[in-house]
């Protein structure tokens, strides 16, 4: 009876798993676009909150709890095999870290998925580059590049977006960099496809690329720098969009918001549900990038 009541008040007092416990190790880890979409599912977050609460914490709680207890032994587990992802030209201290840590928050994610029961699954990348391009109305929309370049790289995006908004400097300079190495495709993914308030960026945007398509990516940034006051219908005072009176909110025709609508049909028919959301040569990408993740991708998709 005594060591009963001494077990039970190790159990009761004691927070967390007994640490000598085995803890969930996968074979291979989800991505970070994978891990982005499963918790952007609102089924699939109910439910990782669901179990947070049981254990009597947040989510956010729970999530630091389980960081606490992975080990650089676990990290280095994986580490061998990702490491083989970074650039040699930018296999850095400060890269090293970074791979280490965004290890580390999967391993997390991996365990808490377990504990809850979810499933990931990635992206299918079965979708080949003929295929895409035929499932896509592509007479319209932004493109730079040529058709016969190294990668093609399509991006589902909305100027109102804050991610999107992040990545795409780092994109610009990507597109400089590679140049005619990259045929790049911009589509729309609305935010708020459901007022016309929502889709007057993007409408805006596809007015400026119809007068200008060649200072298109130059317009891109300023459209990221005004979406607001483009969504409030605030008087815009942009001295690079003087020349075409038509490209103003007042004065947008409809037919800009009938291709924001269709670019948005056709990324829900291909499984698009977030924003920035892109394929590169047969890979899906979600979330945003900087340049090294940006090279990362490119390195990964060469012989795609």
């Amino acid at each position: 009876m005594p060591i009963l009541v001494i077990v039970f008040f190790f159990q009761l007092f004691s927070c967390g798993e007994n640490p000598k416990q085995d803890r969930f190790l996968p074979e291979t880890l989800p991505s970070e676009e994978v891990v982005k979409l499963s918790i952007s599912s609102d089924a699939s977050l109910a439910k990782l909150r669901e179990v947070a609460n049981i254990k009597g914490q947040t989510l956010t709680e729970w999530k630091e709890s389980e960081r606490s207890f992975v080990t650089d032994q676990e990290i280095s587990k994986y580490w061998s095999v990702e490491r083989k992802i970074l650039p040699k030209e930018i296999l850095d201290t400060d890269s090293i870290d970074r791979l280490r840590e965004s290890i580390r928050i999967r391993i997390v994610w991996s365990r808490l998925f377990h504990q809850s029961g979810l499933k990931w699954k990635e992206k299918s990348y079965e979708i080949g580059k003929k295929e895409i391009l035929t499932k896509l109305n592509l007479k319209s929309s932004p493109k730079f590049g040529s058709s016969s370049a190294k990668w093609v790289v399509i991006e589902w995006s909305d100027y109102l977006c804050n991610f999107c908004r992040k990545t795409f400097p780092h994109t610009k300079n990507l597109l400089s960099k590679y140049k005619s190495q990259i045929l790049y495709i911009h589509k729309d993914f609305p935010l708020d496809g459901d007022s016309e308030e929502g889709m007057f960026p993007l409408a805006l945007g596809r007015c400026l690329w119809e007068k200008d398509p060649e200072r298109f990516a130059s317009h891109m940034q300023l459209l990221y720098d005004n979406a607001k006051k483009i969504s409030n219908g605030e008087d815009l005072h942009v001295s690079e969009w003087g020349s075409y009176p038509d490209c103003q909110p007042q004065n947008l025709k409809s037919k800009y918001f009938e291709q924001v609508k269709i670019d948005m049909k056709e990324a829900v028919e291909l499984g698009v549900n977030s924003a920035p959301s892109f394929w590169v040569n047969g890979r899906w990408v979600v979330g945003a990038l900087n340049a090294e993740t940006w090279e990362r991708v490119l390195k990964d998709t060469m012989s795609h």
